[in-house]
């Protein structure tokens, strides 16, 4: 947690207001131009004030402007924008016959689906955030739940094992690919908690049944954060067997407070399946098979005496499972599921956005990639290197090092650390020691920034 502090922010008032009141949805032709990279950097400043105001305890300002204003539903659509960019546009930029010449650019359009779906974290918290974006709140389950699923499928993939891959040598496209998988994890966590906030706020949304039957029919999301919650995809080791935690999106070591407590997301993963389990809403919606039986019950032995002191709300959700064990809730849900809800008569909501997006790059996705490759070339012009100077200053303030859990942390080891490299001012180190050691892997990525803003 940050320290209070008022003269820490990103934006005054007018600013933000003013920032707000410019939001808009940009079509996906429109990524990497002059105009969207001031639209990022707004983004991304609007981004830090919302953790500031969130973390610091102040009056979320940001919050309450973007929701008078009713611009909460345009992150949605910038999330799914860079979604549909990322898997339509950004393969065929990986492959057109120009080289890139660093990863720079790409990364900055990676980066906003994060900061994006960041900001979207911070405000949902609430439940008139919720309210406010009942018109696209299925398609945000939808690209959420999307996110859930791409989770599982990395961690399948050996992610939590990658740390001690050596990065040295890499190639420009194996370093965005590493730096796409870093994204798509962090924005995966990310979504684990907007998840939960969704399930919560279900009755004040106004769509409770369309959001129902997406959860527990359409996507089953009780057996995929069960499945979440065995992987403990928060946690890994290194090299050396060390444990690292994953907090405000840098693996480090825990302190001794931090082992003791249950985990964020651990708490973010639990506190949803146990509203969508105890959800009145479950017994007209889900049955509970005798396979999905065995999993959920699987995860009652979990539930510990320190995770009850830490949130005793989870004492139902025991006591739930330990029903579920000895008695057979089958034939009690498939009674339910024969029954009317009760008002009869159901007009569901679909997704529309991603669709949408679809249809605008359909057979133009060449065409699109081919004029965006420009966008991305860092050529080293005035204009160019100016850019890059504005974007570096958005990624390294100290607002900007504020989300990092109260400040910069070693890039080496973790720990707080109070020197910035010299050459790219990017980066953060405890001492000259891990420089040294973090020197290898840090070298390229560093000569990139130094050749775009000196």
């Amino acid at each position: 947690m940050v320290e209070k502090d008022t003269q820490l922010s990103t934006l005054d008032v007018g600013e933000l207001d003013l920032f707000v009141q410019s939001m808009e949805p940009w079509p996906i032709e429109a990524i990497g131009n002059q105009a969207w990279l001031d639209w990022h950097i707004r983004l991304q400043k609007l981004n830090q004030q919302a953790v500031l105001e969130a973390s610091t305890m102040q009056e979320e300002l940001t919050k309450e402007i973007l929701i008078s204003y009713g611009k909460l539903p345009i992150l949605v659509h910038e999330a799914i924008c860079i979604q549909v960019w990322r898997s339509k546009i950004y393969p065929k930029i990986l492959k057109s016959e120009i080289p890139l010449a660093n990863t720079f650019g790409i990364y900055m359009v990676l980066y906003h689906e994060a900061a994006t779906v960041g900001l979207l974290e911070t405000v949902l918290f609430h439940e008139d955030g919720a309210q406010c974006i009942s018109e696209v709140i299925i398609d945000l389950l939808h690209y959420s739940i999307e996110q859930l699923t791409s989770l599982v499928a990395i961690l399948n993939d050996g992610y939590l094992g990658s740390e001690t891959k050596n990065t040295e040598g890499e190639s420009i496209l194996e370093e965005l690919e590493r730096q796409k998988r870093c994204l798509q994890f962090d924005i995966s966590m990310r979504c684990i908690s907007i998840v939960r906030y969704l399930a919560e706020h279900i009755e004040s949304t106004g769509v409770g049944a369309s959001l129902s039957t997406n959860i527990y029919k359409t996507h089953d999301l009780p057996s995929l954060l069960c499945h979440l919650i065995q992987l403990q995809p928060w946690r890994k080791f290194d090299d050396k067997g060390n444990l690292l935690m994953f907090n405000y999106g840098r693996w480090s070591k825990p302190t001794s407070e931090e082992s003791s407590q249950l985990h964020r997301t651990e708490a973010q993963l639990w506190l949803c399946f146990r509203q969508l389990l105890l959800e009145p809403r479950l017994t007209h919606y889900y049955t509970i098979e005798e396979c999905r039986r065995a999993a959920f019950c699987s995860l009652e032995a979990k539930i510990s005496d320190l995770m009850l002191d830490q949130i005793p709300p989870l004492g139902d959700l025991k006591m739930f499972l330990c029903r579920l064990a000895v008695g057979d809730f089958s034939s009690l849900h498939n009674r339910a599921n024969g029954t009317k809800n009760p008002g009869c008569t159901l007009i569901e909501v679909v997704p529309q956005i991603k669709e949408n997006y679809l249809k605008e790059v359909r057979k133009r996705s060449k065409a699109i990639s081919k004029a965006q490759m420009k966008n991305f070339q860092m050529d080293g012009s005035d204009e160019s290197r100016n850019m890059a100077k504005k974007l570096l200053e958005s990624y390294t303030s100290d607002a900007a090092l504020a989300l990092d859990s109260g400040g910069a942390k070693c890039a080496k080891c973790g720990d707080k650390a109070s020197k910035k490299c010299s050459r790219c001012k990017t980066e953060w180190y405890c001492g000259r020691e891990c420089q040294v050691q973090q020197w290898p892997k840090h070298k390229d990525i560093c000569d990139q920034f130094a050749n775009l803003c000196v």
